[in-house]
């Protein structure tokens, strides 16, 4: 039972509300809403971008994939956690995966620039000093 005017919880014997001393005449009996508990999301998704965003990060000239790929995936682990409350084993494995992915991406692409760079330099050092080739 509940009390109509302050709304605190009684016991079924009351004659009275102990918060606000209202009569028991006055008290309504209320049924507690059932409590529902929502489905927890897919966290798959979650694994899958830590995943591809992992595996474009070692592929050395598409790294740069590698780098978007894992900024989705952490941004998908983060919704999850806003969402549904807490994390699953696949959205920490994702999760984890993206920030791997991520820094592993950064790397290769720099390495990768640095390559280019190189060969530019060097295919220019190579045309500039060889007589026969001009």
């Amino acid at each position: 039972m509940f009390c109509s005017n302050c709304g605190a919880q009684l016991n079924e014997g009351s004659n009275f509300c102990h918060v606000c001393g209202q009569a028991a005449g006055a008290l309504i009996k209320k049924e507690k809403a059932p409590v529902v508990n929502e489905p927890k999301g897919n966290p798959t998704p979650v694994l899958v971008w830590g995943i591809l965003g992992l595996a474009f990060a070692l592929s050395g000239p598409i790294s740069f994939l590698g780098i978007i790929f894992s900024c989705i995936g952490r941004g998908k682990a983060a919704e999850y956690v806003d969402r549904y409350g807490d994390e699953s084993k696949q959205a920490t494995v994702g999760r984890n995966l993206s920030k791997a992915g991520l820094i592993v991406g950064i790397v290769m692409t720099v390495l990768f620039v640095l390559y280019c760079l190189f060969m530019v330099g060097l295919f220019g050092y190579f045309i500039r000093n060889i007589p026969n080739y001009r």
